[in-house]
């Protein structure tokens, strides 16, 4: 298991590499209490928390570092995702048709082992929610 400054080490690293900025994720050990994730470290697992005053609202499990890297890097893949999208919207289209490949792209970009992960992420929250632009009229 790494400790917290070297999991930091990787993060920045990880972010150069995809052209992201330096220090686009600072790391937590404790709560901050505005739904900020952090990461405890308990019977040799590391643990990435979200919750928010003083309320859990989802927990993650592993024993792989690599594991927690791309949950660390997806949250804010999703967050650029999404933000693109925004500055990209089509009218009467739903949004995740723009923000999830570029999700994938920027999963890609930091990882190249992580492609497949990210395509298989978004094929499964497709099957349990399809594309619907009817919404979007």
């Amino acid at each position: 298991m790494l400790k917290i400054e070297e999991l930091q080490k990787r993060i920045d690293e990880l972010l150069l590499k995809a052209g992201l900025p330096r220090h686009s994720v600072n790391l937590c050990t404790a709560p901050v209490g505005d739904g900020t994730p952090y990461i405890s470290f308990e019977n040799g697992k590391y643990n990435y928390i979200f919750s928010e005053r003083g309320y859990e609202f989802f927990r993650k499990i592993t024993e792989s570092t690599d594991e927690l890297l791309y949950w660390i890097m997806s949250e804010l893949a999703y967050k650029i995702a999404f933000k693109y999208e925004l500055e990209n919207r089509i009218e009467g289209r739903d949004g995740r048709r723009i923000a999830f490949p570029k999700f994938i792209e920027l999963m890609t970009k930091i990882n190249p082992l992580w492609k497949l992960k990210a395509e298989d992420e978004i094929k499964k929250t497709l099957s349990a929610s399809p594309y619907d632009d009817s919404l979007y009229l």
